[in-house]
């Protein structure tokens, strides 16, 4: 097997000017072949009849994430065709594996993407160092059009009887665009992606990582633009690194051994040390692994039996899998997408130090395709972030991964474009779903731990509304003698009278069979619930008392003891007064009504504890006389 993992030229570095839009200049420090996109022009063009996006980048000229959204046919897909059919052709100016034939291009031109009721189309791009690709498609032939003139900047350059032109100045400078698509990154993740299940034992018994075998010609990039389904070849690419690290790279060095043990006048020691590019590469890959696993530790490889190649990952000798064709889909598409990267990269003629080095344009067209929510608002922005010098042009349909990427880059760092308008817009539009992402994140929560009770269950367990209801009790049990009651059951926080809901509407069925011990949901008075059971599981809800306070577990002190909270602290009880209405013509008289201050609802409840008297509990013995009664059934 060949090394293909050889010592690579330097990268120049220089000043780049890079021009923006909005008539200002930003001069950086940067690679000087590195093509990034600065500028697109849609007129006309699908459902989008004018957008002229300029695309950002951060004060040390590393690109911002830009990500498209916006209604299903709001053009999202056409805007990114533009994009991936000038690096299309660019990779086959150069090259003779392109992902399509010499001459041809990807995107196809045609009069019915023209928007309806215009007479023209036009796509005009332009990248950080020069390049331009334009492209235009008209209704009738050049010179049957009047002034006003198609507005397009080659306008003078369509020849007279032509109906379509393309034009880019790819060709005027090869040698530039060569060293360009050698040392950077150009791919694209179309929405088709996908890997076949690891089920379907048909295709993954053809599945095994086998040393790569490449092309290595100049005019071979062995580079696809466009990513599909890379996870066979990432598996044989990264055997190639493990081979290249473990036997071409690691040398043993004979070193004083106090320099490994803190000893002096020892012997010499051998030691075992990996260097070199294959190694560097991997120990990246692991900062990238760690993250998708969400792990911490030494990260190791394993590659199987002979005849079984099949690359596999430890993290501090724990097995995270032994088959990369085993992972979930959304992990399996991210790891597709983030190693095609590196893979990519690594394909041409740079060198990897850490992930930050790797520079280039990346397209993905709906990135949250398959990922868990957690995924989307969590990792995949994170994941992003470890690769600061790639151009990230993305599309998606997912409130919650725009939200995660607020956090992790905040608003000033990535750009939000909505299509078909090309105008930049705001985060805060979709902060209504942060709300309903973190409900539904509790909610999962909550019945994960009530799974976990059924498993783990060795008492009763008392489901109550809230934490102050729990302390209440536990001290109501102090005063009037009854803990011997609540030493007998497990009491739980359920969040709220909805969460006592959903484990009765999931567990009154044939799942509660699964229910060891016995379960009570205890509702506050407010709660129009009937007692019921079902199995080992049991509502109830606490009488209610006329008292002053009408709602709540504080329903049951008398009016005497909430005075006193209020002599102490007015801010404890919120009081409406004695009043009138009128209802339709008639006179009521509302009558004074006590509540309690939701945010002095945890504070009233420590006072009450620390200042009770006995009396102050009397009423609780309605909840005592509940629990006896069925412990006793």
């Amino acid at each position: 097997m060949q090394n293909i993992h050889k010592k690579k030229n330097a990268v120049d570095v220089s000043t780049l000017l890079i021009y923006n839009y909005s008539y200002s200049y930003l001069f950086v420090k940067w690679k000087a072949n590195t093509m990034y996109l600065t500028r697109l022009k849609l007129n006309n063009t699908g459902p989008i009849d004018h957008a002229d996006i300029v695309l950002k980048f951060n004060s040390d000229g590393s690109p911002k994430p830009i990500i498209f959204v916006g209604q299903n046919g709001a053009g999202k897909s056409v805007a990114t065709a533009y994009i991936v059919n000038a690096l299309i052709a660019a990779h086959g100016t150069i090259f003779e594996d392109s992902d399509v034939e010499k001459g041809k291009v990807y995107k196809l031109r045609s009069p019915t993407y023209i928007r309806n009721g215009a007479t023209y189309s036009t796509a005009e791009l332009d990248f950080s160092n020069g390049f331009r690709v334009c492209e235009g498609q008209f209704l009738k032939q050049k010179n049957q059009y009047e002034a006003p003139f198609p507005n397009y900047s080659k306008w003078n350059e369509v020849p007279e009887d032509e109906t379509s032109h393309y034009s880019t100045n790819f060709h005027e400078r090869i040698n530039e665009l060569r060293k360009e698509l050698n040392n950077n990154t150009h791919i694209f993740f179309p929405p088709n992606r996908f890997e076949e299940p690891a089920w379907l034992n048909e295709l993954n018994l053809r599945n095994k990582a086998n040393y790569a075998s490449l092309k290595n010609y100049k005019n071979y990039s062995n580079r696809p633009v466009i990513i599909y389904a890379p996870m066979r070849d990432l598996q044989n690419w990264l055997l190639d690194l493990i081979y290249d690290s473990n036997a071409l790279e690691t040398k043993t060095v004979i070193v004083p051994a106090n320099q490994i043990i803190g000893k002096q006048g020892v012997p010499l020691k051998e030691l075992t040390i990996q260097n070199g590019p294959a190694t560097s590469i991997l120990t990246s890959i692991s900062v990238f692994l760690k993250k998708l696993f969400e792990k911490d530790g030494n990260l190791q490889w394993s590659v199987g039996r002979r005849n079984i190649r099949n690359v596999g990952i430890f993290i501090d000798n724990e097995s995270i899998t032994q088959n990369l064709f085993q992972l979930s889909t959304g992990q399996a598409i991210l790891l597709d997408l983030f190693l095609s990267i590196v893979r990519d990269f690594d394909l041409g003629h740079s060198n990897i130090n850490e992930l930050s080095d790797i520079s280039g344009i990346v397209v993905v067209d709906e990135i949250d395709l398959h990922l868990h929510t957690d995924f989307q608002h969590d990792l995949l922005p994170n994941l992003i972030r470890l690769f600061p010098k790639i151009q990230f042009i993305l599309t998606t349909h997912s409130p919650l991964f725009l939200i995660g990427m607020e956090k992790t880059f905040t608003s000033e760092g990535f750009q939000l474009v909505e299509l078909p308008y090309g105008k930049e817009i705001e985060v805060e539009r979709f902060s209504e779903f942060e709300a309903a992402y973190r409900h539904m994140c509790d909610s999962a929560r909550f019945q994960a731990d009530v799974q976990a009770r059924i498993e783990d269950s060795k008492k009763p367990v008392i489901y109550l509304e809230g934490t102050t209801d729990i302390d209440y009790i536990k001290k109501a049990a102090n005063i009037l003698g009854k803990e011997y009651i609540i030493d007998q059951f497990d009491l739980v926080d359920a969040v709220g009278c909805s969460h006592l809901n959903k484990i009765w509407d999931t567990y009154k069925t044939h799942l509660g069979e699964t229910i060891k011990q016995k379960w009570i949901l205890l509702y506050d008075c407010d709660v129009n619930k009937t007692s019921s059971q079902s199995g080992n599981l049991f509502r109830r809800t606490i009488p209610q008392q006329e008292h002053k306070i009408s709602s709540g577990i504080e329903n049951l002190f008398t009016d005497n003891t909430i005075q006193r909270a209020i002599e102490y602290k007015s801010a404890f009880v919120d009081i409406s007064g004695e009043h009138t209405i009128t209802d339709r013509g008639v006179k009521k008289i509302v009558p004074e009504e006590w509540k309690i201050n939701k945010d002095e609802k945890r504070n009233l409840c420590d006072w009450i504890c620390e200042n009770s008297e006995k009396n102050d509990f009397n009423k609780f013995l309605i909840v005592f006389d509940i629990l006896e009664n069925i412990l006793s059934l």
